[in-house]
């Protein structure tokens, strides 16, 4: 199986056929489909649309590996109307045969000074639970992104632990944990045994300390080391994906001449397997 894959995020007013062509092109085993209208993937699709749009992946034997909802669950009141935008993520994902669907947990916080609510922990982990138990019910699985409050192992396990579903698992979303101040030998003898995902990235911290992210880079001009990354993850069984998610959509450092999304999908295909060269690693296939 091809390991790579690439998120859809960057391609904004992209049809499925671009984006099947360009990860076929490049050599990609997987893609990543954000959900939204203007990713051409949303839950307002009819039937006959799924079925046609799963078509035009599997012809070019390309697994849609996950639906990156943007769900986010805080414990409050805001849950109940993300849950209906997760139950139809979750059919989404089961229409188009995806693993699982991507969400997140806690708030979006731009500024370590700046005063968050606090996250009822009881009420989250209810509401994952529940999550779970109506995604396991149709072949779908619930990945937690290392993000925000929940960033770093250390208090993802915990959170793990006690929602206690097998279908409950982790995206590594390699660059969050560091801005946590968690190397990634300890984020990844936390969380490695429920690791299904990894989302590759490079950044450089932000010489302002109450930035709460870090700047963002191509891959490989930062300071996040995904080669050894790559090591230990292989090194624990890791047997899921390495996608490249290109956040142009959100971040201006990015935005720049030679870091269009089609000059940087086939650059991240020619990156990793330098990497896993340099290592005399097996090429993930």
């Amino acid at each position: 199986m091809n390991r790579l894959a690439f998120s859809t995020l960057p391609c904004e007013g992209w049809t499925l056929e671009e984006m099947a062509a360009i990860a076929k092109a490049c050599g990609y085993g997987g893609i990543e489909l954000r959900e939204g209208e203007a990713w051409g993937i949303s839950a307002g699709m009819t039937p006959q649309e799924r079925e046609a749009a799963l078509r035009v992946f599997e012809e070019q034997g390309i697994r849609v590996t996950n639906i990156g909802s943007s769900v986010s669950f805080t414990g409050g009141e805001g849950d109940e109307a993300e849950f209906g935008h997760f139950r139809n993520a979750v059919l989404l994902a089961r229409d188009l045969k995806a693993a699982g669907v991507r969400i997140f947990l806690g708030y979006f916080n731009t500024r370590k000074n700046n005063p968050m609510p606090d996250i009822p922990y009881p009420a989250i982990v209810a509401r994952i639970r529940t999550a779970c138990d109506f995604a396991a019910a149709r072949g779908v699985q619930v990945w937690i992104e290392t993000h925000n409050e929940f960033a770093a192992g250390r208090s993802l396990r915990q959170l793990l632990d006690d929602v206690e579903k097998p279908n409950c698992a982790v995206i590594y979303d390699v660059i969050h944990p560091l801005e946590e101040g968690e190397t990634p030998e300890e984020t990844i003898a936390l969380l490695g045994s429920q690791c299904v995902h990894v989302h590759v990235k490079d950044g450089v911290p932000h010489e302002d300390p109450l930035e709460a992210s870090w700047k963002y880079t191509k891959v490989g001009a930062g300071r996040v080391p995904i080669s050894s990354i790559v090591r230990l993850l292989e090194q624990t069984g890791y047997a899921g994906y390495y996608s490249l998610e290109w956040e142009t959509k959100w971040r201006t450092e990015l935005r720049v001449c030679g870091a269009e999304p089609a000059v940087v999908i086939p650059r991240y295909v020619e990156y990793m397997k330098d990497v896993f060269r340099s290592d005399e690693m097996r090429i993930p296939r």
